[in-house]
């Protein structure tokens, strides 16, 4: 049943037999329907209480438009006597950025941005294009929002993300990070499945630590992303090893994995002098992804590299 709409956003709620009521934030990728929510699967199957917020595109949940909607499902949050918050990228930061407006007894944020203005997070561009100036003024994750207990998944060897979680954990009291490591921007991914989803918010829920951890663990070495993760970490200290996992697993990457690793190791042959293989890759990585225009950039930048190196025999590349 829809509860709250409006040009940025919808709230879907579920009643359920859960103890609590589970407040999920999408990722930016998926976009309101009338009727979907993220984590919609696994709480229909396992029965869970919802409340589903999920923006029309994405905007990081604009806090005019949260206050509206909480102001809108007063009755159902305040029937509810424990209330979890989960999401996944902009979906983490809401679950993080509002912990107070929901005066939420745990949050469970995967990847996380503390916030997407590029005045603040300058070595994050990642989003900055959906950064609006009158939807996200003071939008950046403060102490002052912190309630109950967070618990913050991330990929350490993911340096962006490792430094998003860093300041949150800095910024708000009770906020636990918990390393995955392999698992890149989609740590999320590693927790697939309802009876390891309904594991990870029990042991949030009861504050299990080494609980965690061992699930953690467990998680990330049958996490889908491993051996892409290894493959591109190994470019920058072990190309070798990252030719090897790439030459035995590579068949099993995703199109978009595959085209992320070839521009990686592109850019690692362009540094060590190796232009033409570094071409090669290229040509590869756009055959995966045609319409990205970064590639298409970094191949003409390329291109114009090759042409200034001197042949042998003084003469230049045409």
């Amino acid at each position: 049943m829809r509860v709250f709409s409006d040009d940025n956003l919808e709230v879907i709620h579920r009643p359920g037999s859960s103890p609590y009521l589970l407040i999920t934030f999408n990722e930016m990728e998926m976009k309101a329907n009338g009727s979907r929510y993220w984590g919609q699967r696994f709480c229909d199957k396992a029965d869970i209480s919802v409340l589903g917020f999920i923006s029309r595109r994405p905007n990081w949940f604009p806090a005019a438009s949260i206050v509206k909607a909480v102001e809108a499902a007063a009755p159902i949050l305040h029937a509810a006597p424990e209330r979890v918050l989960y999401g996944h990228s902009q979906g983490g930061y809401a679950a993080l950025r509002y912990r107070r407006r929901f005066n939420a007894n745990v949050a469970i944020a995967f990847c996380p941005q503390v916030s997407i203005d590029p005045k603040a997070v300058p070595f994050d561009g990642r989003f900055a294009r959906h950064f609006s100036a009158g939807l996200h003024a003071g939008m950046g994750i403060a102490p002052d929002h912190a309630a109950g207990r967070a618990y913050l998944f991330f990929d350490p060897f993911h340096a962006v993300d490792h430094s998003h979680a860093v300041r949150i954990a800095a910024l708000q009291n009770k906020t636990h990070l918990v390393p995955v490591h392999m698992t890149g921007h989609g740590t999320v991914r590693a927790f697939t499945g309802t009876a390891r989803a309904l594991s990870l918010i029990e042991a949030c829920r009861e504050d299990d630590r080494p609980g965690l951890r061992a699930l953690a663990r467990a998680a990330r070495v049958t996490a889908p992303m491993r051996p892409y993760q290894i493959a591109v970490t190994a470019i920058a200290r072990h190309r070798g090893w990252a030719d090897q996992f790439h030459a035995h697993f590579g068949s099993a990457f995703s199109s978009v994995e595959r085209a992320n690793f070839l521009y990686h190791r592109a850019n690692r042959h362009i540094r060590d002098g190796e232009l033409a293989a570094a071409r090669t890759l290229l040509l590869d990585a756009m055959t995966c992804q045609p319409d990205n225009l970064g590639f298409a950039r970094r191949l003409a930048e390329l291109n114009g590299r090759i042409a200034r190196v001197p042949k042998e025999n003084g003469t230049t590349h045409v």
